[in-house]
């Protein structure tokens, strides 16, 4: 991710005297070649890198705190079988951040869904079984990403109804902790019966 503020650093460590309407034409002719692609105004996935940038990485750049999660997650998984061209994110509740808009937001680059979880729900637990390793940007397990769905169906607040998902690639050693942590077994486990109920 490249924002308009860190281009015009770059540049000017490598040319000190570059003017900035300088650099914003460099950024347009970027824009018009496919190097840079706008996301919102002054953020932008940067596709000189190799791989280039994805939209999950602008999640975090658009709210604070946001862990890509819930259906993108779980598609890209296998565990969900409905694939949608949506970014969808959590973003964590609390007082330490300012109340987040919720929702979708259509950007350049594409759309988000951005979800209010509370922070406690997002945060606790291992790092490494909450969120992936080996990526720029906040994303979770899989298993967490299927907690943090079935935390939402079970708030009056949201309107997600439960997930039905393929347990299969799950790590059930990781969701058990995780659901544990989160206060969360009885949802899990009403979840599992009802989708092994339904198989059957």
């Amino acid at each position: 991710m490249l924002d308009t503020a860190s281009i015009i650093q770059v540049a000017k460590n490598v040319c000190r005297d570059i003017s900035k309407p300088s650099v914003e034409r460099w950024i347009q002719e970027a824009l018009a070649a496919n190097r840079l692609q706008r996301v919102v105004r002054g953020l932008f996935l940067n596709r000189l890198i190799s791989p280039p940038a994805q939209l999950c990485e602008a999640a975090v750049w658009l709210r604070p705190g946001a862990v890509i999660s819930l259906q993108t997650v779980l598609g890209d998984s296998g565990v969900w079988n409905n694939y949608t061209p949506w970014v969808t994110a959590v973003v964590p509740l609390s007082s330490r951040y300012t109340m987040p808009s919720l929702g979708r937001v259509e950007t350049g680059g594409g759309t988000f869904v951005f979800r209010g979880i509370s922070e406690r729900i997002l945060e606790i637990g291992a790092e490494r079984d909450r969120l992936v390793t080996g990526v720029d940007y906040r994303r979770a397990t899989p298993e967490a990403a299927l907690l943090h769905w079935l935390y939402l169906s079970g708030s009056p607040r949201s309107r997600m109804s439960t997930p039905p998902l393929d347990l299969g690639s799950l790590d059930l050693k990781r969701l058990k902790r995780l659901g544990t942590v989160m206060q969360l077994e009885d949802s899990l486990a009403i979840w599992r019966d009802r989708n092994v109920s339904e198989e059957a």
